[in-house]
């Protein structure tokens, strides 16, 4: 699983302006309203949130809109949360759609009314009853404002399931040891790769499906094995039927034992083929990994000089056809082992 958190820039600025705006407004109300810490978080979460993603209009006409009950009705936890969920709606304008978008808007109401109970805890605490009354509106109001910003983190959060990592997870635990070297480098490249290129970045792609390919590969290499007698065992044996067929009088007893030594003689030819296979395969993996290694150094080393270099496009391009070309002779090969494999297992096990 990758998670990440982008935009920090614009988180930062929802984080300053919230805080700094509900302080202001809740300051700015303190002479007219003695719910000026509700009404100051309310237009300063807005505000917050405007600063750092726009829509400012729709957003405080959002918290504007819940401010009406806030004054016009009884307090209470239901009111508190209609004002909430009338902030969500505000501060999801221009944010993520679908179920995250749903979750997004809850943990805004949910956030909203945290926000308003802390603030009422700091204006009806012990502690702060000395306090000057604009002091403890000041901090009732900045306080909403920082827990405010937790609604922005939906916005910034991302999750992703790693595909590379559950096919590593997959490889069977009898992965011939090159193989799994292989598949090792291969891991190791996308590792690199995902922390240097961006997800738009065509080449980042390019690499995670030329890495998958490989262990898709090395799973399947591994179903490929031989069973059943040796080499050295099946000419011992042919041999050993050589010798009756010569020595043999009766024509049915020759016939029988040429048909065996036919047979050894397929197997024998079945595991060369399959052994042939396996051994194209492995270096198809060495030449597709390699092409995967100058790759990523090519994209990330030349990155920077995309802009300044025409000639680095191009030999990225040019790399980027070779690593997909060395994927789809990966496949064929691929297909060209597992095609053979069962007809020579079964025939070897004969």
């Amino acid at each position: 699983m990758d998670i990440r958190f982008g935009d920090h820039s614009s988180f930062h600025r929802a984080a300053i302006g919230m805080v700094g705006g509900s302080l202001l407004f809740g300051l700015a109300l303190h002479p007219v309203t003695p719910l000026a810490p509700l009404a100051g978080g309310l237009l300063g979460i807005a505000a917050g949130a405007s600063i750092a993603h726009g829509k400012a209009p729709w957003r405080m006409l959002a918290a504007g809109a819940g401010l009406v009950p806030l004054f016009v009705m009884a307090p209470s936890w239901p009111m508190l949360a209609g004002v909430g969920s009338l902030l969500a709606l505000g501060l999801s304008i221009g944010g993520p759609r679908g179920m995250r978008g749903l979750f997004a808007m809850a943990l805004g109401a949910v956030t909203a009314l945290i926000a308003m109970w802390c603030a009422m805890r700091i204006t009806g605490a012990r502690q702060t009853m000395l306090w000057p009354a604009w002091i403890t509106t000041g901090a009732a109001s900045a306080a909403m404002g920082m827990v405010g910003v937790l609604a922005m983190i939906p916005r910034h959060l991302s999750v992703a399931l790693d595909p590379v990592q559950a096919a590593l997870k997959k490889l069977p635990a009898t992965l011939d040891a090159e193989v799994k070297n292989l598949c090792d480098r291969s891991v190791a490249i996308w590792n690199t790769t995902k922390d240097k290129l961006t997800d738009t970045d065509s080449g980042r792609s390019l690499v995670r499906d030329g890495v998958l390919k490989t262990l898709e590969v090395a799973a399947k290499s591994a179903e490929v094995k031989l069973t059943g007698a040796s080499e050295a065992e099946l000419v011992s044996r042919m041999d050993n039927f050589d010798k009756r067929i010569e020595a043999a009088t009766d024509a049915e007893v020759k016939t029988q034992y040429t048909a065996a030594r036919a047979a050894l003689a397929d197997q024998l030819r079945y595991r060369s083929h399959i052994r042939q296979g396996q051994e194209r395969l492995v270096a198809r993996m060495h030449n597709h990994v390699t092409t995967l290694e100058k790759f990523q150094l090519a994209a990330t080393g030349l990155e920077a000089a995309r802009a300044s270099a025409t000639g680095a496009n191009q030999q990225l391009d040019e790399l980027s056809q070779s690593v997909a070309a060395s994927g789809e002779a990966l496949a064929e090969i691929e297909l060209g082992v597992t095609a053979t494999a069962p007809e020579g297992v079964a025939t070897a096990a004969t």
